[in-house]
Protein backbone atom coordinates (compact mmCIF):
# COMPACT_ATOMS: atom_id res chain seq x y z
CA UNK A 1 0.00 0.00 0.00
CA UNK A 2 2.10 2.90 -1.24
CA UNK A 3 -0.44 5.71 -1.70
CA UNK A 4 -3.15 7.25 0.46
CA UNK A 5 -5.43 7.17 -2.63
CA UNK A 6 -5.71 3.40 -2.28
CA UNK A 7 -7.19 3.70 1.19
CA UNK A 8 -10.83 2.91 1.79
CA UNK A 9 -12.69 5.93 3.15
CA UNK A 10 -13.98 5.28 6.65
CA UNK A 11 -16.82 6.92 8.52
CA UNK A 12 -16.96 10.68 7.92
CA UNK A 13 -16.30 13.19 10.68
CA UNK A 14 -19.17 15.14 12.22
CA UNK A 15 -17.71 18.57 11.50
CA UNK A 16 -16.69 20.50 8.39
CA UNK A 17 -13.14 20.27 7.08
CA UNK A 18 -11.01 21.65 4.28
CA UNK A 19 -8.55 20.16 1.78
CA UNK A 20 -5.11 19.60 3.28
CA UNK A 21 -2.58 22.33 2.43
CA UNK A 22 0.58 21.35 0.48
CA UNK A 23 2.73 20.79 3.59
CA UNK A 24 0.25 18.25 4.95
CA UNK A 25 -0.18 16.59 1.54
CA UNK A 26 3.57 16.02 1.39
CA UNK A 27 3.43 14.52 4.86
CA UNK A 28 0.55 12.22 3.95
CA UNK A 29 2.48 10.99 0.93
CA UNK A 30 5.34 9.96 3.23
CA UNK A 31 3.27 8.00 5.77
CA UNK A 32 4.62 4.46 6.33
CA UNK A 33 2.82 1.47 4.91
CA UNK A 34 2.22 -0.11 8.31
CA UNK A 35 0.27 2.97 9.43
CA UNK A 36 -1.78 2.93 6.22
CA UNK A 37 -2.53 -0.74 6.90
CA UNK A 38 -3.93 0.18 10.34
CA UNK A 39 -6.16 2.84 8.76
CA UNK A 40 -7.32 0.39 6.09
CA UNK A 41 -8.24 -2.28 8.65
CA UNK A 42 -10.32 0.17 10.69
CA UNK A 43 -12.03 1.58 7.59
CA UNK A 44 -12.93 -1.93 6.36
CA UNK A 45 -14.62 -2.47 9.74
CA UNK A 46 -16.72 0.65 9.19
CA UNK A 47 -14.90 2.92 11.64
CA UNK A 48 -13.86 6.50 11.19
CA UNK A 49 -10.19 7.12 12.04
CA UNK A 50 -8.13 10.30 12.04
CA UNK A 51 -4.53 11.31 12.69
CA UNK A 52 -4.73 13.83 15.48
CA UNK A 53 -2.85 16.20 17.75
CA UNK A 54 0.89 16.75 17.81
CA UNK A 55 1.74 14.87 14.63
CA UNK A 56 -0.61 17.10 12.60
CA UNK A 57 0.79 20.23 14.26
CA UNK A 58 4.38 19.20 13.59
CA UNK A 59 3.61 18.23 9.99
CA UNK A 60 2.07 21.66 9.39
CA UNK A 61 5.25 23.23 10.77
CA UNK A 62 7.39 20.97 8.59
CA UNK A 63 8.93 19.32 11.64
CA UNK A 64 9.39 15.58 12.23
CA UNK A 65 7.02 14.03 14.75
CA UNK A 66 8.24 11.34 17.13
CA UNK A 67 4.78 9.87 17.71
CA UNK A 68 1.77 9.46 15.44
CA UNK A 69 -1.50 9.23 17.36
CA UNK A 70 -4.90 8.26 16.02
CA UNK A 71 -8.46 8.58 17.26
CA UNK A 72 -11.26 6.34 16.05
CA UNK A 73 -14.91 5.43 16.45
CA UNK A 74 -13.84 1.80 16.86
CA UNK A 75 -14.12 0.57 20.46
CA UNK A 76 -11.00 -0.72 22.22
CA UNK A 77 -12.52 -4.18 22.61
CA UNK A 78 -13.15 -4.36 18.88
CA UNK A 79 -9.60 -3.19 18.10
CA UNK A 80 -8.22 -6.02 20.22
CA UNK A 81 -10.16 -8.42 18.03
CA UNK A 82 -9.23 -6.73 14.73
CA UNK A 83 -5.50 -6.54 15.37
CA UNK A 84 -4.97 -9.65 17.48
CA UNK A 85 -1.32 -10.08 18.47
CA UNK A 86 -0.52 -6.64 17.05
CA UNK A 87 -2.66 -4.96 19.72
CA UNK A 88 -1.55 -4.12 23.27
CA UNK A 89 -4.14 -2.98 25.83
CA UNK A 90 -1.99 -0.15 27.21
CA UNK A 91 -4.85 2.10 28.39
CA UNK A 92 -8.01 0.08 28.02
CA UNK A 93 -9.98 2.03 30.64
CA UNK A 94 -9.40 5.23 28.66
CA UNK A 95 -9.88 3.61 25.27
CA UNK A 96 -6.24 3.50 24.22
CA UNK A 97 -4.82 0.54 22.33
CA UNK A 98 -1.21 0.39 21.14
CA UNK A 99 -0.83 -1.27 17.77
CA UNK A 100 2.55 -2.67 16.81
CA UNK A 101 3.84 -1.56 13.43
CA UNK A 102 7.14 -2.23 11.72
CA UNK A 103 9.75 -0.97 14.17
CA UNK A 104 7.28 1.46 15.75
CA UNK A 105 4.05 1.58 17.74
CA UNK A 106 0.88 3.58 17.15
CA UNK A 107 -1.50 4.70 19.89
CA UNK A 108 -5.13 4.52 18.79
CA UNK A 109 -7.74 5.98 21.15
CA UNK A 110 -11.48 5.55 20.90
CA UNK A 111 -13.51 8.75 20.74
CA UNK A 112 -15.13 9.28 24.09
CA UNK A 113 -17.53 11.36 26.13
CA UNK A 114 -16.20 12.40 29.53
CA UNK A 115 -17.65 13.74 32.75
CA UNK A 116 -16.04 16.41 34.93
CA UNK A 117 -12.38 16.29 36.03
CA UNK A 118 -13.08 16.86 39.71
CA UNK A 119 -9.58 15.92 40.85
CA UNK A 120 -7.82 18.05 38.21
CA UNK A 121 -6.13 15.00 36.74
CA UNK A 122 -8.54 12.53 35.10
CA UNK A 123 -12.23 12.30 34.14
CA UNK A 124 -14.54 10.65 36.66
CA UNK A 125 -16.25 8.62 33.96
CA UNK A 126 -15.45 7.69 30.37
CA UNK A 127 -17.93 6.39 27.79
CA UNK A 128 -17.20 5.63 24.15
CA UNK A 129 -18.45 8.10 21.57
CA UNK A 130 -18.43 8.74 17.83
CA UNK A 131 -17.98 12.51 17.66
CA UNK A 132 -14.65 13.85 16.42
CA UNK A 133 -16.01 17.35 17.07
CA UNK A 134 -16.50 16.59 20.78
CA UNK A 135 -13.08 14.94 21.04
CA UNK A 136 -11.31 17.99 19.57
CA UNK A 137 -13.29 20.31 21.85
CA UNK A 138 -11.68 18.73 24.93
CA UNK A 139 -8.07 19.12 23.82
CA UNK A 140 -5.68 21.62 25.38
CA UNK A 141 -4.53 24.10 22.71
CA UNK A 142 -5.90 25.05 19.33
CA UNK A 143 -2.91 23.76 17.36
CA UNK A 144 -3.25 20.40 19.12
CA UNK A 145 -6.92 20.27 18.19
CA UNK A 146 -6.44 19.49 14.51
CA UNK A 147 -7.14 16.16 12.82
CA UNK A 148 -6.60 14.70 9.37
CA UNK A 149 -8.67 12.20 7.41
CA UNK A 150 -5.89 10.48 5.46
CA UNK A 151 -8.06 8.77 2.84
CA UNK A 152 -10.04 11.93 2.02
CA UNK A 153 -7.02 14.23 2.58
CA UNK A 154 -9.16 16.55 4.70
CA UNK A 155 -7.92 18.77 7.56
CA UNK A 156 -10.26 19.46 10.48
CA UNK A 157 -9.30 22.63 12.33
CA UNK A 158 -12.38 23.81 14.26
CA UNK A 159 -10.46 26.21 16.54
CA UNK A 160 -8.26 27.82 13.88
CA UNK A 161 -5.06 26.26 15.15
CA UNK A 162 -3.32 26.92 11.86
CA UNK A 163 -3.71 30.67 12.39
CA UNK A 164 -2.20 30.37 15.85
CA UNK A 165 0.71 28.42 14.35
CA UNK A 166 1.24 31.20 11.84
CA UNK A 167 1.14 33.82 14.59
CA UNK A 168 3.30 31.75 16.99
CA UNK A 169 0.54 31.94 19.55
CA UNK A 170 -0.55 29.47 22.25
CA UNK A 171 -4.31 29.62 22.79
CA UNK A 172 -6.60 27.32 24.75
CA UNK A 173 -9.48 25.47 23.16
CA UNK A 174 -12.61 27.21 24.41
CA UNK A 175 -12.55 28.33 28.05
CA UNK A 176 -8.93 28.56 29.23
CA UNK A 177 -9.94 28.32 32.89
CA UNK A 178 -11.87 25.12 32.27
CA UNK A 179 -8.98 23.57 30.34
CA UNK A 180 -6.60 24.22 33.26
CA UNK A 181 -9.12 22.93 35.80
CA UNK A 182 -9.63 19.71 33.83
CA UNK A 183 -5.93 18.86 33.86
CA UNK A 184 -3.45 21.19 35.55
CA UNK A 185 -0.57 19.57 33.67
CA UNK A 186 -1.68 21.70 30.74
CA UNK A 187 -0.13 24.62 32.60
CA UNK A 188 3.34 23.13 32.16
CA UNK A 189 2.56 22.06 28.60
CA UNK A 190 1.75 25.67 27.72
CA UNK A 191 5.19 26.79 28.85
CA UNK A 192 6.86 23.90 27.03
CA UNK A 193 5.21 24.95 23.78
CA UNK A 194 6.66 28.44 24.12
CA UNK A 195 9.96 27.12 22.76
CA UNK A 196 9.22 25.59 19.37
CA UNK A 197 12.18 26.83 17.33
CA UNK A 198 15.29 29.02 17.38
CA UNK A 199 13.26 32.23 17.19
CA UNK A 200 11.67 34.24 20.02
CA UNK A 201 9.43 32.50 22.51
CA UNK A 202 5.93 31.88 21.31
CA UNK A 203 3.24 34.15 22.74
CA UNK A 204 0.70 32.89 25.29
CA UNK A 205 -2.78 34.26 24.63
CA UNK A 206 -3.98 36.69 27.32
CA UNK A 207 -6.90 34.52 28.48
CA UNK A 208 -4.64 31.48 28.77
CA UNK A 209 -1.88 33.45 30.54
CA UNK A 210 -4.41 34.62 33.12
CA UNK A 211 -5.65 31.06 33.64
CA UNK A 212 -2.12 29.69 34.01
CA UNK A 213 -1.39 32.14 36.80
CA UNK A 214 -4.76 31.70 38.49
CA UNK A 215 -4.61 27.91 38.57
CA UNK A 216 -0.88 27.30 39.08
CA UNK A 217 -1.44 25.94 42.60
CA UNK A 218 -3.48 23.11 41.04
CA UNK A 219 -0.20 21.67 39.80
CA UNK A 220 0.19 20.15 43.25
CA UNK A 221 -2.77 17.91 42.37
CA UNK A 222 -0.74 16.44 39.49
CA UNK A 223 1.54 13.48 40.18
CA UNK A 224 5.13 14.64 40.57
CA UNK A 225 6.20 12.11 37.92
CA UNK A 226 4.01 13.87 35.35
CA UNK A 227 5.34 17.27 36.38
CA UNK A 228 8.91 16.01 36.06
CA UNK A 229 8.13 14.59 32.62
CA UNK A 230 7.17 18.06 31.37
CA UNK A 231 10.11 19.74 33.07
CA UNK A 232 12.46 17.20 31.51
CA UNK A 233 11.09 18.00 28.05
CA UNK A 234 11.68 21.70 28.69
CA UNK A 235 15.21 21.11 29.97
CA UNK A 236 16.21 18.93 27.03
CA UNK A 237 14.75 21.31 24.46
CA UNK A 238 16.38 24.25 22.73
CA UNK A 239 17.46 27.13 24.99
CA UNK A 240 15.34 26.22 28.02
CA UNK A 241 16.53 29.10 30.20
CA UNK A 242 14.13 31.64 28.79
CA UNK A 243 11.17 29.31 29.34
CA UNK A 244 12.21 28.55 32.93
CA UNK A 245 12.66 32.25 33.66
CA UNK A 246 9.14 32.92 32.41
CA UNK A 247 7.84 30.08 34.58
CA UNK A 248 9.58 31.52 37.63
CA UNK A 249 8.36 35.04 36.95
CA UNK A 250 4.79 33.73 36.68
CA UNK A 251 5.10 31.78 39.94
CA UNK A 252 4.83 28.36 38.27
CA UNK A 253 8.34 26.93 38.59
CA UNK A 254 8.10 26.70 42.38
CA UNK A 255 5.31 24.15 42.00
CA UNK A 256 7.74 21.83 40.22
CA UNK A 257 11.05 22.60 41.97
CA UNK A 258 9.37 22.67 45.35
CA UNK A 259 12.58 22.48 47.40
CA UNK A 260 13.78 25.85 46.07
CA UNK A 261 11.89 29.06 46.73
CA UNK A 262 13.61 30.82 43.85
CA UNK A 263 16.51 30.29 41.46
CA UNK A 264 19.01 32.98 40.56
CA UNK A 265 17.68 34.40 37.25
CA UNK A 266 21.27 34.74 36.00
CA UNK A 267 21.35 30.94 35.84
CA UNK A 268 18.68 30.97 33.14
CA UNK A 269 20.83 33.28 31.03
CA UNK A 270 23.87 31.03 31.45
CA UNK A 271 21.79 27.97 30.58
CA UNK A 272 20.98 29.53 27.20
CA UNK A 273 24.61 30.41 26.46
CA UNK A 274 25.35 29.18 22.93
CA UNK A 275 28.59 27.61 24.23
CA UNK A 276 26.51 25.30 26.44
CA UNK A 277 23.89 24.07 23.98
CA UNK A 278 25.32 20.53 24.02
CA UNK A 279 24.93 19.99 27.77
CA UNK A 280 23.30 16.75 28.86
CA UNK A 281 20.19 16.70 31.06
CA UNK A 282 22.30 15.94 34.17
CA UNK A 283 24.67 18.80 33.38
CA UNK A 284 21.81 21.26 32.90
CA UNK A 285 20.27 20.19 36.19
CA UNK A 286 23.61 20.55 37.97
CA UNK A 287 24.01 24.04 36.53
CA UNK A 288 20.52 25.12 37.63
CA UNK A 289 21.28 24.00 41.20
CA UNK A 290 24.92 25.16 41.31
CA UNK A 291 24.23 27.64 44.10
CA UNK A 292 22.80 24.97 46.40
CA UNK A 293 24.85 22.33 48.26
CA UNK A 294 24.90 18.95 46.54
CA UNK A 295 22.90 17.42 49.40
CA UNK A 296 20.06 19.92 48.84
CA UNK A 297 20.23 19.48 45.09
CA UNK A 298 19.82 15.74 45.50
CA UNK A 299 16.91 16.25 47.86
CA UNK A 300 15.17 18.09 45.05
CA UNK A 301 16.07 15.39 42.54
CA UNK A 302 14.64 12.75 44.84
CA UNK A 303 11.47 14.79 45.36
CA UNK A 304 11.01 14.84 41.57
CA UNK A 305 11.17 11.02 41.57
CA UNK A 306 13.94 11.08 38.99
CA UNK A 307 15.80 7.87 38.24
CA UNK A 308 18.62 6.81 40.55
CA UNK A 309 21.00 6.81 37.57
CA UNK A 310 20.18 10.45 36.78
CA UNK A 311 20.54 11.37 40.44
CA UNK A 312 24.00 9.80 40.65
CA UNK A 313 25.20 11.45 37.45
CA UNK A 314 23.81 14.84 38.45
CA UNK A 315 25.23 14.62 41.98
CA UNK A 316 28.73 13.76 40.73
CA UNK A 317 28.81 16.56 38.17
CA UNK A 318 27.23 19.03 40.60
CA UNK A 319 29.93 18.37 43.21
CA UNK A 320 32.67 18.64 40.58
CA UNK A 321 31.28 22.02 39.44
CA UNK A 322 32.24 23.36 42.86
CA UNK A 323 35.93 22.95 42.04
CA UNK A 324 38.54 23.90 39.46
CA UNK A 325 41.64 21.88 38.61
CA UNK A 326 45.05 23.50 38.97
CA UNK A 327 46.34 24.91 35.65
CA UNK A 328 49.14 22.32 35.53
CA UNK A 329 49.29 19.46 33.08
CA UNK A 330 49.52 16.59 35.63
CA UNK A 331 46.41 17.75 37.51
CA UNK A 332 44.57 18.50 34.27
CA UNK A 333 45.29 14.99 32.98
CA UNK A 334 43.66 13.53 36.11
CA UNK A 335 40.73 15.97 35.71
CA UNK A 336 40.36 14.82 32.10
CA UNK A 337 40.50 11.17 33.11
CA UNK A 338 37.81 11.52 35.79
CA UNK A 339 35.37 13.71 33.88
CA UNK A 340 35.96 12.31 30.39
CA UNK A 341 33.67 14.02 27.90
CA UNK A 342 32.24 16.11 30.76
CA UNK A 343 35.52 18.01 31.19
CA UNK A 344 34.73 20.49 28.45
CA UNK A 345 31.21 21.05 29.80
CA UNK A 346 32.59 21.60 33.32
CA UNK A 347 35.05 24.29 32.24
CA UNK A 348 32.60 25.91 29.81
CA UNK A 349 29.91 26.21 32.48
CA UNK A 350 32.25 27.82 34.98
CA UNK A 351 33.59 30.16 32.29
CA UNK A 352 30.04 31.26 31.45
CA UNK A 353 29.28 31.76 35.14
CA UNK A 354 32.19 34.22 35.33
CA UNK A 355 30.09 36.67 33.35
CA UNK A 356 27.13 36.50 35.75
CA UNK A 357 26.45 37.09 39.42
CA UNK A 358 26.42 33.44 40.42
CA UNK A 359 27.61 31.98 43.72
CA UNK A 360 29.00 28.44 43.45
CA UNK A 361 27.85 26.22 46.31
CA UNK A 362 31.43 25.62 47.54
CA UNK A 363 32.27 29.31 47.59
CA UNK A 364 34.63 28.83 44.61
CA UNK A 365 35.71 32.27 43.35
CA UNK A 366 35.09 32.56 39.62
CA UNK A 367 37.61 34.82 37.93
CA UNK A 368 37.58 34.89 34.14
CA UNK A 369 41.36 35.11 33.86
CA UNK A 370 41.81 32.05 36.12
CA UNK A 371 39.33 29.92 34.19
CA UNK A 372 40.78 31.10 30.87
CA UNK A 373 44.24 30.02 31.98
CA UNK A 374 42.97 26.59 32.98
CA UNK A 375 41.01 26.19 29.72
CA UNK A 376 44.06 27.15 27.67
CA UNK A 377 46.23 24.57 29.45
CA UNK A 378 43.48 21.95 29.20
CA UNK A 379 43.14 22.56 25.45
CA UNK A 380 46.85 21.80 24.99
CA UNK A 381 46.53 18.31 26.45
CA UNK A 382 47.33 15.48 24.06
CA UNK A 383 45.10 12.49 23.46
CA UNK A 384 41.50 11.57 24.15
CA UNK A 385 39.58 12.51 27.32
CA UNK A 386 38.56 8.85 27.63
CA UNK A 387 39.80 7.24 30.88
CA UNK A 388 42.86 4.98 30.64
CA UNK A 389 43.11 1.72 32.61
CA UNK A 390 45.91 1.09 35.07
CA UNK A 391 48.90 -0.62 33.44
CA UNK A 392 49.52 -2.91 36.41
CA UNK A 393 47.44 -5.12 38.68
CA UNK A 394 47.70 -6.35 42.26
CA UNK A 395 49.80 -9.40 41.32
CA UNK A 396 52.36 -7.17 39.58
CA UNK A 397 52.57 -4.92 42.66
CA UNK A 398 52.88 -7.83 45.13
CA UNK A 399 55.66 -9.41 43.05
CA UNK A 400 57.68 -6.23 43.46
CA UNK A 401 56.82 -5.20 47.01
CA UNK A 402 56.63 -8.59 48.71
CA UNK A 403 54.55 -7.68 51.76
CA UNK A 404 52.03 -5.09 50.60
CA UNK A 405 48.51 -6.53 50.67
CA UNK A 406 44.93 -5.80 51.57
CA UNK A 407 43.91 -2.18 51.89
CA UNK A 408 47.47 -0.91 51.38
CA UNK A 409 47.72 -2.86 48.13
CA UNK A 410 44.51 -1.37 46.75
CA UNK A 411 45.48 2.18 47.68
CA UNK A 412 49.00 1.71 46.29
CA UNK A 413 47.53 0.65 42.97
CA UNK A 414 45.38 3.82 42.91
CA UNK A 415 48.47 5.92 43.71
CA UNK A 416 50.40 4.32 40.87
CA UNK A 417 47.46 4.78 38.54
CA UNK A 418 47.34 8.48 39.33
CA UNK A 419 51.08 8.83 38.64
CA UNK A 420 50.59 6.94 35.38
CA UNK A 421 47.95 9.49 34.31
CA UNK A 422 49.83 12.54 35.56
CA UNK A 423 53.10 11.58 33.84
CA UNK A 424 51.54 9.85 30.82
CA UNK A 425 53.42 6.61 31.52
CA UNK A 426 52.79 4.11 28.73
CA UNK A 427 54.62 0.92 29.80
CA UNK A 428 55.36 -1.19 32.86
CA UNK A 429 59.01 -0.12 32.94
CA UNK A 430 57.81 3.39 33.63
CA UNK A 431 55.48 2.07 36.32
CA UNK A 432 58.36 0.22 37.97
CA UNK A 433 60.36 3.44 38.08
CA UNK A 434 57.38 5.22 39.63
CA UNK A 435 56.96 2.48 42.24
CA UNK A 436 60.63 2.69 43.23
CA UNK A 437 60.28 6.26 44.40
CA UNK A 438 57.08 5.87 46.45
CA UNK A 439 57.37 5.66 50.29
CA UNK A 440 54.62 3.00 50.41
CA UNK A 441 56.12 1.25 53.46
CA UNK A 442 55.32 4.21 55.68
CA UNK A 443 52.33 6.36 56.49
CA UNK A 444 48.60 5.75 56.34
CA UNK A 445 47.25 4.53 52.99
CA UNK A 446 44.21 6.76 53.56
CA UNK A 447 46.51 9.73 52.91
CA UNK A 448 47.81 8.43 49.59
CA UNK A 449 46.62 10.12 46.38
CA UNK A 450 43.88 8.51 44.30
CA UNK A 451 42.51 8.99 40.80
CA UNK A 452 39.82 11.49 41.71
CA UNK A 453 38.54 15.02 41.13
CA UNK A 454 38.16 17.02 43.24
Amino acid sequence: MSSTKTLLEGLEADLPGAPCPPALLRWLASLPDDLLAVLQTLAEDGAGTWLVGGCVRDAWLGQPSVDIDLCTTCTPERMLVLFGDQAIATGLEFGTITIKGVGRHYEVTTLRTESLYRDGRRPEEVTWGSSLSEDLSRRDFTFNSMAVDVARQILYDPYDGTSDLQQRSIRAVGDANLRCQEDALRILRAYRFMRRDEGPLWHIDHALATALSQHSTRLRMVAIERRWMELEKILTGQRPGEVLEKMQTDGVLRHVLEEFAVLNPHLFTVLDDAELNQLSLAQRLALLMIEYPTKEAMKQMDALRTSKALQRTTASFHEQLGHLPAPRKPQLRVFNHVLGNGAKAHLSILRSCCNAAINVHTGLPLLAETVDEIMASWTELRGSPAPVPCLVDGHWIMARTGTVEGRRLGRLKQWLHRIQIEEEITDQNGMETALSRLPFKHGSPEDWPTVSFP
